[in-house]
This record gives C-alpha cells, structure tokens and sequence, in this order.
C-alpha cells in the first residue's frame, strides 16, 4: 500500500484545492507515528525505572524472576488488546526485558552446576518458545545464539578485547547449515505474519555456520571435545591426542569453496551473495597474517592478488548485469 504526503496548506494557498476539500482530506490522516513513540518511550523508561528500583529494595534473584515474568504477561495483555500498533514498541521492549530476565535468572540459579549443558538447553528453549510466541525477530536470534551456546559456541569480553569461540566447528557447521536450510524451507511454505522471524534467525545460522568454519579453518576441530574432553588441562592434553581430529587445512578449503558456490549460484546482491563475499574476504585475511605474515615481499603479493582479484570480481558483476539485462 503506497502512502502520499501532501502539504494541504500549500495547496489551498496555490489554489490546486479547495479549503473545504483540505478539511476533508485531513480528516482520513493518520495519527503522528512519533506522539504513540514518545508514549512508549516514556512508558518503557518508567517500568525500568520501576524494575531497577524494586531489584534494589529487595535485591534478590526471585524478585528479578518475578518482575520478568510480570513482563511477559503484560507483553500478553497489550498484544491482545492493544488496537493497531500504538502500544507495539512497549510490548516488544517488555517480551525482550522478561525473556532474558527469566533467561538470567536461570543462569544465575545454575552457576555453580558443573554440567552447563542443562542451564544452556533451558535456555535456548526459553528463547525459542518466546521468539515463537511473540513472532519476535530479535528473539529468534537470540535463540540461534543460545543454540550456539549449547554447541560449546560464545563470546567472551575484557579490556579493550573481545573473543569468539566454538569449541565443536564441524558440528557448529553441520547444524546451523542444517537450520538455516530449513528455515529457509519454512519460510516458503508459512503465512506472512512468520516471514520475518524465520529470516532473520535463518540469517544469524549462516554467520554462526561461518563462525564454525573461521574457528576450524585455524585451529581445526577434535569432535566432541566439549562434552567429552576433562576439565583438568592435563587430561585434557591426553584427550586431546587420542581424539579424532579434522585439520585446519580441511576447513579452510571448504569454506573457501562453499562461499564461491554460493557467490556463484545465489542472486546477485542478495544477503546471501553479499554475507558470502564479506566472509571470503575475512576468510583471505585470517590466512594471510595465518601463514605469510606482514613482511614487504608478502604485502606486495598479497596487494596483487588483491588487484586481481578485485579486477575479475569486476568483470564477473559486469557480465552479470549485462546477463540480467539482455534477460529483461
């Protein structure tokens, strides 16, 4: 549905219409989009006000709990019966605030298990049943990262540094790989109201599938290493040696040749062609300094692989675009 701008009063003063005829135009206006933000804005800012003063009266991790969970049912209420989208922003934010509150409040009851997989399994379902729920994009990638995380993938941060793991590549590869195709699968077949969270969560398995091969294409991968493998370095060594390994060299010819495949078969500045050549490009960069190093020799040739390349990606988006347009 297309949407016109029209300056009635500039009209009217142009003689191009009528005053009566403005009145009546301005009657089908719709509603200021930034008055029913600026109402969510300060409703949103006042139930953190009010959470964070409550955690701090009763600083406890139930009261935490509880205030999430008084989140997602007010969430509940307003998209029942809230009309139209005037109260959607203060929904959404109240869907975000209860699910990670509840999802933190699982991961602080369970800090101290030894096992982590079960808080991670409770996790990524707490985030799947809530991105579902709520059709929430943002919350179905949530969802893919908690995956992440039961798989032995995260994040880690400190000063002026920040880290990416996977400890299992190949079984990060195959299962993101696996749900990202069917979810790309689902999309095709579900109504529209599910069109964009299956693809931003389809989308975020393709970088966590990327993820898996930079990790592996550097330090390869011993499956199962992040369940079976002792917590004490020193068995860990001893496990390590005894464990079947897929080399380095093995992840970073199949990343390589899956990114050109996709370059090559998917449609021109779609995400996935674009996400592939920005990866390819990461891929040529982590090798680089990998195996060669910033020395002058190895600069030079690397700028003139640079060019080249440069030159017959070029040529082959020229051809592309000559192809598209004798087609049309």
């Amino acid at each position: 549905m297309s949407r016109i701008t029209l300056d009635l009063e500039k009209l009217v003063a142009d003689g191009h219409l009528g005053q009566v005829e403005a009145e009546r135009l301005s009657g089908f206006a719709l509603p200021d989009p930034r008055n029913g933000l600026l109402i969510n804005l300060l409703l949103i800012f006042g139930a953190i006000s009010v959470a964070g003063g409550t955690i701090a009266l009763v600083p406890n991790a139930m009261t935490g709990l509880v205030l999430a969970l008084l989140s997602l049912i007010g969430a509940e209420v307003l998209r029942r019966s809230a009309k139209g989208n005037s109260l959607k922003t203060l929904s959404m934010a109240l869907v975000l605030m209860g699910t990670l509150g509840v999802a933190g409040w699982v991961g602080w009851e369970f800090q101290h298990v030894e096992d982590g997989t079960f808080p991670t399994i409770l996790i990524a379902t707490i985030m799947t049943g809530a991105a579902i729920w709520f059709r929430s994009a943002l919350l179905g990638a949530f969802a893919v990262f908690s995956l992440g995380a039961v798989l032995g993938s995260g994040t880690g941060y400190w000063h002026a540094s920040y880290a990416l793991f996977v400890e299992e590549p190949t079984i990060t590869i195959i299962a993101f790989g696996l749900l990202a195709a069917s979810l790309y699968k689902a999309r095709d077949v579900l109504a529209e109201a599910w069109q964009n969270l299956l693809t931003v969560s389809a989308r975020t398995s393709i970088f966590m599938m990327n993820f898996g091969f930079w990790v592996g294409s550097l330090w390869g991968d011993r499956i199962g290493e992040h369940w079976f493998a002792p917590q004490r370095w020193s068995d860990r060594s001893e496990w390590r040696e005894a464990a079947f390994t897929i080399p380095d060299y093995i992840f970073s010819l199949g990343w390589a040749g899956a990114l050109i495949a996709i370059i090559i078969m998917a449609r021109s500045n779609s995400f996935l062609s674009i996400t592939s050549i920005v990866f390819l490009a990461i891929h040529g960069y982590t090798q680089y300094f990998e195996y060669l190093g910033a020395n002058p020799e190895t600069l030079v040739i690397g700028g003139l692989v640079l060019v080249g390349l440069a030159v017959a990606a070029a040529r082959f988006l020229i051809r592309t675009t000559e192809e598209e347009t004798t087609a049309a």
